[in-house]
């Protein structure tokens, strides 16, 4: 490892006293910190001459600095899928960022010893389609795509693989990975996934119907989604708002499981569940009789 690059939420209060003094570090076990001049400019420290894609293109480790919300703007840069990640929350722990600062200097000395594990997370890829079906856009996603509109009820027709599968009477749809399964899909009733799995979340937003349910579809399938009701202004969002499309009533979307990933540096301080059962407080406040 010569080089690590730096992503940094310049908002958090810590951010300028973890910056300094982590770089300091990497200058001292020798080596090179990448830090983008927009962020060097803001927190007041030495920049490296490179802009934050090219930093990410130059940086044998990346890291991110700040929260979950942190990592999925990183996920967005060019290239990322080539750079392993090392997400550190510089806030309260998180779900992708479980690495804790006093973890920081640990973790990057077993990184620099080669004593490390990467999580392969999956990615989405979704693709607008318009009425020739001819693809006209295309993004990719850490946690989600959302299909919704800002003021009424819409009509979803979903196929799994070619096949109808459920017409959505609802606010909207969102189709999310594992890694998702804790953000917004979480807080409209959807199913927590352990990230390793090769899976696809469809959770509805508001259903209108009691008949409609939460549904895993299988990580290789493609999820298409075709607009019944002719409303203007229906949205793509794209891990909330870092990607947004609006979407006409006579195009449909493709979502599939893309060829990339991203790698995490697991924390080799605590397990998933572990981070679960910290966030989501799971089972506290229960007894067991004997």
């Amino acid at each position: 490892m010569k080089t690590v690059g730096f992503f940094v939420n310049t908002s958090k209060p810590k951010a300028v006293e973890v910056v300094h003094e982590t770089s300091e570090w990497l200058r001292k076990n020798g080596i090179q910190p990448l830090i983008p001049d927009e962020t060097a400019a803001v927190l007041n420290v030495p920049g490296s001459g490179y802009d934050q894609n090219e930093v990410v293109a130059q940086s044998d480790v990346l890291l991110v600095l700040g929260g979950d919300g942190t990592l999925l703007s990183a996920a967005h840069t060019p290239l990322i899928e080539n750079v392993p990640i090392l997400a550190v929350n510089i806030g309260h722990l998180g779900f992708l960022t479980e690495v804790s600062l006093d973890e920081l200097c640990p973790a990057l000395t077993n990184i620099f010893n080669g004593n490390y594990e990467i999580d392969q997370r999956m990615i989405l890829e979704v693709v607008s389609v318009d009425k020739d079906n001819r693809e006209y856009s295309s993004s990719f996603a850490l946690n989600e795509v959302v299909v919704r509109h800002y003021m009424r009820l819409i009509e979803l027709d979903t196929y799994i693989d070619g096949e109808p599968f459920i017409t959505y009477n609802a606010d909207g749809l969102i189709i999310a990975t594992p890694s998702g399964s804790t953000g917004y899909s979480l807080s409209c009733g959807g199913t927590i996934v352990e990230p390793h799995l090769n899976a696809i979340l469809l959770t509805p937003i508001a259903p209108h119907s009691l008949t409609v349910r939460n549904f895993i579809a299988h990580g290789d399938s493609e999820i298409t989604v075709s607009m019944r009701s002719d409303y203007s202004s229906v949205s793509l969002f794209v891990d909330g708002l870092r990607e947004t499309h609006c979407l006409s009533p006579d195009c449909l979307i493709r979502v599939r499981k893309a060829k990339k990933t991203i790698k995490l540096i697991r924390s080799q301080h605590r397990s998933y569940y572990e981070v679960l059962r910290a966030k989501l407080m799971l089972g506290e406040g229960t007894k067991r009789r004997t």
